[in-house]
């Protein structure tokens, strides 16, 4: 069991292993300041990579009904110190009840949603609340507002 404040679950790909309830169980029970020092380099791009493999998976379809978006999703600090400006992105269509991965590119987005790695997992794993993250600047949202204050409510954050 991990401790309170300590992210030893990130030092490897282990993050892969954990089902959605005992990963937001450990992001809950891991400071942000620890969160943030973990999700760099390696860990931080299994992390994502994680993310969006599963993102499908909690995509609820009956709620994603006459939904059709194309959403690019820029998570900043790619660059490290020497280009804090890089973004690592990842584009997903929602469309007849289905979430999947897109190339970049493809077709332009509907929704463009910037954050760091950390607020993501956060939110992801139910632990922050997209419309404070944003309300605390740390979520920006451009394009089509409307289907984007949907998008909380077509997946199941966290554990179900």
């Amino acid at each position: 069991m991990t401790e309170r404040g300590s992210a030893g679950w990130l030092e490897s790909a282990g993050i892969t292993a954990l089902d959605a309830s005992e990963l937001a169980r450990l992001v809950d029970r891991t400071s942000e300041r620890e969160l943030r020092h973990r999700l760099i380099g390696g860990v931080r791009e299994i992390a994502l990579r994680e993310i969006f493999r599963r993102m499908p998976e909690y995509l609820r379809p009956a709620r994603a009904a006459g939904f059709d978006a194309v959403i690019s999703w820029q998570i900043t600090g790619a660059g490290g110190a020497g280009r804090p400006d890089a973004v690592d992105e990842y584009w997903t269509r929602v469309h007849d009840g289905r979430c999947k991965l897109v190339p970049r590119g493809s077709t332009p987005p509907d929704i463009s949603i910037r954050t760091d790695p950390t607020t993501l997992l956060r939110i992801v794993t139910g632990n922050e609340d997209p419309v404070v993250a944003v309300l605390k600047q740390r979520l920006t949202v451009r394009g089509d507002l409307a289907q984007a204050a949907r998008l909380p409510k077509l997946f199941s954050a966290g554990p179900a």
